[in-house]
């Protein structure tokens, strides 16, 4: 019947079957959508398909179970290697795994300080892992992390706009702060290591069967050495011995005049001394008119008068500072007493300074700065006779209402040394007290500067008093410098002298001059009071001036000994060709 229906429909066409035709394409059009049902029927059959396709892994399952029930063939090289694996994974994750050897672990320890969460075991090998790295400072890393907002209102910007919170928001922000965790480091380290090194360097010596080695072995060969790039000090060159004679014929002189007039005033009773204490020599007299004492007595201006002392060709020069007088009829007394010209860097005639020194300075340029414009200058050889000079840092060196000569005997007092004024000249020396320890005095190489003999003595005294024998001394700076213990070569150090604490001492050359200074003050001594001649100057025969810090040497018949002046006064008693003695104090050490 259907090919009638398209047969006809293409064999005669009609209006009217044009029409039915239209309306039979139309109705194709109809027919379209139940077209495209049927191919929507088509999509539960792919479903189908699809749950054929998921069903493929059911089949691969059993693939997975071929591979653990493989032949026997392909089992036996291959089923037992890949059985451990699963036991070495447990060990893994257990305890690092039974194959690592102990040294591993600990270099792994050493590279890891921070181990995972699965090593809590072993983190406390861990807390000194920064023992050796800088300091943790949690305040920097406070502020350098956290931050903190001011008083106003906190506003965010998101992409690039502000962002306003709404009455109900879906957003909350919490701010917390979790500081760093920082790795344990040790503190007393370094205190433990100070306290080992000192024992090491109190017992250092012990290890040389020869003995420490003094500072001067080196400088007193006279010889320039190829690899010691310091000072040479040449020899001591001794002192002629006196010529020992039955009878010494000895012409003393006394003149005393008036400076610059040169007008000769007559005196008795003239004293002048020096003791190791004192910068000036001290002066005394007795004269007999008033015209004398009018040319010596001070001005209405209070400026002093300068004279002349000559005995015996030995000269000083004097300020007149007072006198007095005594009238009772019919007689009539006048003294008159001075000092050498250095009293004028003290009081009341050298003005009162405070100072602080802005930059390093050392000692020598401390004390030659306080002469600057007065005239005088300094003598201080640190490299041959001593002391030695150390170094003030900026800040160190302060004084206030000193004077020039309280300053520099202040540094002098530092390293144990003395200030011991020129007797004609505007000059000072600073040189030290003891010029070697008593216990070197014995020695060929010792500095002796006056031979004594006995057959020279008029008179001969002494007192001796018992004292510790002192083989250590702590000395120490207080804002700066070093600390040291200065102990004597050879001994245990095990009766030390009080310690000494001084502004001053800055540096390693202060504390050792003034260690070995205090412990040449213990010991037994003997101060012994020796009265001989005063010979003329130039005279090679005889003794001579001796000064304070000067070693003598005193040939006794029961065996010669060394002694350190501390005190000289020259006595000339009545007029003119009077009789001149010279009074000395001797520290003898036993």
């Amino acid at each position: 019947m259907l090919c009638v229906k398209v047969s006809g429909g293409w064999s005669r066409a009609r209006v009217v079957d044009r029409q039915a035709d239209a309306m039979g394409w139309d109705a194709l059009v109809a027919l379209d959508p139940r077209a495209a049902l049927r191919w929507q029927h088509g999509v539960p059959r792919q479903q189908q398909a699809a749950c054929g396709w998921n069903a493929v892994p059911a089949l691969d399952a059993p693939g997975l179970l071929a591979w653990g029930a493989a032949s026997q063939r392909s089992a036996e090289p291959w089923a037992q290697p890949w059985s451990k694996v699963p036991a070495c994974d447990q060990g893994m994750q257990a305890k690092w795994g039974q194959r690592l050897r102990a040294v591993d672990v600990r270099l792994r320890l050493i590279y890891n300080p921070m181990p995972a969460a699965r090593d809590a075991r072993v983190r406390a090998r861990a807390r000194r892992s920064n023992e050796y790295g800088p300091r943790f400072d949690a305040a920097a890393a406070v502020a350098a992390s956290l931050y903190v907002p001011g008083a106003g209102p906190l506003a965010f910007s998101f992409a690039g706009q502000r962002y306003t919170p709404p009455s109900s928001p879906l957003v909350f922000f919490d701010f917390r702060y979790e500081p760093v965790r920082a790795a344990i480091q040790p503190t007393d380290s370094a205190r433990l290591g100070l306290r080992w090194q000192n024992a090491r360097r109190l017992n250092r010596a012990s290890h040389l069967p020869w003995g420490r080695a003094r500072v001067l072995d080196g400088a007193l060969t006279d010889m320039p050495y190829v690899d010691y790039p310091g000072p040479v000090k040449p020899l001591p060159e001794p002192p002629p011995d006196p010529s020992i004679l039955d009878t010494y014929m000895i012409a003393n002189t006394v003149n005393l005049v008036v400076l610059p007039s040169r007008t000769p005033i007559e005196a008795k009773n003239v004293r002048i001394g020096l003791d190791a204490d004192s910068f000036s020599w001290t002066f005394s007299a007795d004269i007999f008119t008033k015209a004398a004492l009018d040319l010596v007595a001070p001005d209405e201006v209070g400026d002093n008068t300068e004279i002349e002392l000559d005995i015996n060709g030995w000269k000083w020069v004097v300020m007149v500072e007072g006198y007095s007088r005594q009238l009772k009829f019919p007689t009539e007394a006048y003294s008159i007493k001075g000092a050498t010209r250095t009293q004028l860097l003290a009081g009341p005639y050298a003005p009162l300074r405070t100072g602080l020194n802005a930059a390093p300075i050392t000692a020598l340029q401390a004390a030659t700065e306080q002469l600057l414009y007065t005239g005088f200058t300094l003598v201080w050889n640190a490299g041959t006779v001593g002391p030695a000079d150390w170094t003030f840092p900026a800040g160190a060196l302060s004084y206030q209402s000193q004077t020039a000569m309280q300053v520099i005997a202040r540094i002098a007092e530092t390293v144990g040394a003395v200030v011991r004024p020129a007797r004609a000249a505007d000059e000072l020396e600073v040189r030290p007290r003891y010029p070697v320890p008593p216990w070197e005095w014995g020695q060929v190489d010792a500095p002796i500067d006056r031979i004594i003999p006995p057959a020279m003595m008029t008179a001969l005294g002494g007192e001796w008093t018992p004292g510790p024998a002192w083989n250590a001394c702590y000395v120490s700076g207080t804002s700066h410098g070093v600390s040291m213990l200065v102990r004597r070569a050879g001994t245990a150090g095990d009766n030390p002298a009080p310690d000494v604490f001084d502004d001053w001492i800055t540096g390693e050359e202060a504390n050792r001059a003034r260690g070995v200074h205090e412990l040449s003050k213990g010991g037994n001594t003997e101060i012994v009071a020796v009265s001989i001649p005063l010979f003329p100057f130039g005279d090679d025969h005889g003794v001579g001036l001796v000064l304070p810090a000067q070693l003598c040497r005193v040939p006794e018949e029961t065996g010669p000994w060394v002694g350190l002046c501390l005190a000289v006064e020259i006595t000339a008693a009545g007029t003119g060709a009077s009789r001149v003695d010279q009074q000395l104090k001797l520290e003898r050490h036993f």
